[in-house]
Formats: C-alpha cells, sequence, structure tokens
C-alpha cells in the first residue's frame, strides 16, 4: 500500500511540474521513472509508514494555512526590522524550546515550522528540548507561548499535558 502511494504520488507531482499531459511519450517518461524511484525506494527498505505517514496528513493540511500566516506575519516583522533606517531593531538569544512530541513526524514538523518562520531557526534537537535561535525577544516569547507546539501536538493527535 505504501509503494502505491508512493508512485501515485510521484505520478502526480510529475503531472503537475511537467504540464505534459499531452505527449504519450513524456507521461511514459514519467510512469517509467516514478516506477524507478518507488523500486529503489521499496529495494532500500524506507518505503513504510515512518517514511510516507499518510495518517498525518489531513490533521497537517488543518496545520498549514495557520503556518503559512505565520510565516507571512514573521516575514513582515523581519523585513520592517532590516529596512527601518537607524540601528537594527534586533535582540539576538537562544533559547530552550520544550516539546511533548512522541513521533518523528511531530518533531521533523515542529522544528521545520520554526526554521521556516523568519526570525527564528531550529539549531540542535535534545530529548524533549529545541535550540532555538531567535533573532528578536518578541520571536522568542511567541516561541516560548506554547502555540505552534499546540498545533503540532493536534497533527500528532495528542493532547498538550500540564507542565509538572
Amino acid at each position: 500500500m505504501h509503494a502505491w502511494i508512493l508512485f501515485v504520488s510521484l505520478m502526480a507531482f510529475y503531472t503537475v511540474l511537467s504540464g505534459q499531459i499531452h505527449s504519450a511519450f513524456l507521461m511514459g517518461a514519467g510512469v517509467v521513472c516514478s516506477a524507478a524511484i518507488t523500486l529503489l525506494a521499496k529495494r532500500l527498505g524506507i518505503v513504510d509508514d515512518e517514511g510516507m505517514p499518510y495518517r498525518w496528513w489531513p490533521r497537517t493540511l488543518k496545520y498549514v494555512p495557520w503556518l503559512t500566516w505565520q510565516i507571512v506575519l514573521a516575514n513582515i516583522d523581519v523585513l520592517k526590522r532590516v529596512w527601518k533606517i537607524g540601528p537594527l531593531d534586533i535582540q539576538p538569544r537562544m533559547i530552550r524550546v520544550p516539546n511533548q512530541l512522541r513521533t518523528a513526524y511531530g518533531v521533523a514538523t515542529y522544528m521545520n515550522s520554526i526554521t521556516l518562520t523568519p526570525g527564528t531557526v531550529t539549531v540542535d534537537i535534545g530529548k524533549d528540548e529545541l535550540l532555538v535561535h531567535a533573532l528578536t525577544k518578541e520571536a522568542a516569547e511567541d516561541l516560548l507561548s506554547g502555540e505552534m507546539h499546540r498545533r503540532v501536538l493536534a497533527v500528532e493527535g495528542q493532547a498538550p499535558q500540564e507542565a509538572k
């Protein structure tokens, strides 16, 4: 089942990017390439639930619009700070951001969301925390507020636990 989903996803991706649905030769080449990649991935043993976490896709699709809006807001903030006349209005800092994520998918989603948001970069991953470089005090406080963490927990399908 995972291999079939991978093949269909690769073929859809090829079709969208190439736009060559009118050419039988190019569509055939897409089928051959998608099949070859699927067979290679299956032989390498990377076609599994971890590599294709489709059970989280519906919840991830709910998360993406919120993340996109956060990226837009952070871009505007960084743009205003960089283009402001005078000294830069930044206060760079390293912060430790706790997390209660249980899956590799959840941790990867969280750390990539942090890094995709301008003004913050995930530097290191610990057992129950991430080391993050924040460009401003506000970015650090926003991250420490836990809203992104709560939303990624929802992607994983779990509710946040109370801090001990």
